[in-house]
């Protein structure tokens, strides 16, 4: 159970109201606190990676970020009877830089993994793909095989954001949001529109580009 904020733009430019919004929304928000740590995978102009996790509260740390020009946030809330520490912290990253954040709870993964952490074995059986088609019918698999609260997930994946809806319970808190360029756990003004279930959204350069429901 997690809070998250995923951003794409143009050229880089200055994310700290965005993480003043996820701030106050783990903080204040849908289900708060979100307090067990917090974490950023994001890229500059020049792809240069800024990867980090903090096991404080987000709404506890002040921190001025340089400016970005993608990335993603995620505050944690960790499930009942899951680990809380460092190694839980999302963003994951894989070895080829595709980095993924999670919220929801999936019940049916057995978690052996180092992270003990069900969002990673998520993101280990959805990360390669090279279609739309190709994740689309991953999602649908994962759907069918496993017991969840929420599969709601952002990922960078080859400069682009990713991010997806899809819940079995609790719409209010796992509905996602989204602009132009940003996607959040939260609406963050007028000009935000809901992201239905099910639907898949791709980013790129500061627009969106893919918009669909992909189950």
């Amino acid at each position: 159970m997690c809070r998250m904020i995923g951003f794409s733009f143009q050229r880089d430019s200055s994310i700290n109201n965005l993480f003043k919004s996820l701030q106050d929304m783990s903080k204040n928000g849908l289900k708060s606190p979100h307090p067990h740590g917090f974490g950023i995978y994001a890229l500059n102009e020049k792809n240069e990676v800024l990867f980090h996790k903090f096991e404080e509260p987000i709404y506890e740390k002040e921190i001025s970020f340089p400016n970005l020009k993608i990335g993603i946030i995620h505050a944690r809330k960790a499930s009942p009877n899951f680990p809380i520490g460092f190694l839980q912290i999302h963003p994951f990253v894989d070895d080829k830089g595709t980095a993924f954040c999670h919220n929801g709870t999936i019940f049916t993964l057995k978690r052996n993994n180092i992270f003990k952490s069900d969002s990673y074995d998520y993101f280990y059986k959805i990360k390669d793909f090279n279609t739309i088609d190709e994740l689309s019918k991953k999602l649908k698999q994962f759907i069918q095989e496993n017991e969840f609260t929420g599969i709601n997930f952002l990922m960078l994946k080859n400069n682009k954001l990713y991010a997806f809806c899809y819940y079995n319970k609790d719409p209010e808190y796992y509905t996602m949001w989204h602009s132009e360029n940003i996607v959040s756990s939260e609406s963050l003004g007028l000009n935000f529109k809901m992201v239905k279930r099910g639907e898949l959204l791709i980013f790129d350069n500061g627009k969106l580009i893919f918009k669909d429901k992909v189950i």
